[in-house]
């Protein structure tokens, strides 16, 4: 192998990449199914995702959904922020991110994009950037944590319902809440949406 192709090898393998964070999402999966003691067809029938899916994101050869991703970790008992991976870094007192290393999710979505802006998820708050898609909807699977979470809208709008209360956010408007109640977040308007969102402890 010339260094050409060892270059070019790392690259389509680190994170970063759109392959490398393929493969890095389907080991993480892997490991989660594996720790919880589920075969791949267990997995399929707790999650409602199909084995095929799993089969597919297990080897690295497919992205999924983000929805789907918050059904398996419902099924897995993990947190949706658990799917970042990666290394934590040793504590300091100051980590700093740069942007264009920030971990990330590979959605199937076009036009989502979620990123995490604190270091890890295992400190004492953890922050994400979020694009969401215009139609997009997680009505039909919602959140629910421990903690207390707040998004801030930057760019488009975004609805936020929160238990039975709908919350109409436009750019610049922020909304704070107990996470531990049932929400979920949709996109009406007709361009992609952006928000920053901050939960503590970090359980997203």
């Amino acid at each position: 192998m010339t260094r050409a192709q060892g270059v070019a090898a790392d690259e389509e393998t680190s994170p970063r990449s759109d392959q490398g964070a393929k493969v890095q999402l389907g080991q993480i999966v892997r490991e989660f199914r594996a720790n919880a003691g589920l075969s791949l067809n267990a997995l399929a029938a707790e999650s409602g995702v199909s084995a095929g899916l799993l089969s597919q994101i297990e080897r690295g050869n497919g992205n999924p959904s983000y929805n789907t991703l918050i059904k398996l970790a419902h099924a897995l008992g993990v947190r949706v922020g658990d799917f970042f991976g990666g290394h934590d870094p040793e504590p300091k007192l100051a980590e700093l991110v740069k942007a264009d290393s920030r971990r990330r999710l590979l959605l199937s979505e076009r036009e989502m994009v979620y990123e995490l802006i604190t270091p890890s998820m295992n400190g004492r708050l953890g922050m994400i950037r979020a694009q969401v898609a215009s139609g997009w909807s997680n009505e039909s699977v919602p959140f629910m944590h421990e903690g207390e979470e707040c998004v801030l809208v930057v760019d488009g709008s975004l609805v936020v319902v929160v238990g039975s209360e709908r919350y109409e956010l436009a750019e610049g408007d922020s909304l704070t809440y107990d996470a531990s109640v049932p929400h979920w977040y949709a996109n009406e308007g007709d361009r992609p949406a952006v928000f920053v969102g901050a939960m503590t402890p970090p359980s997203y």
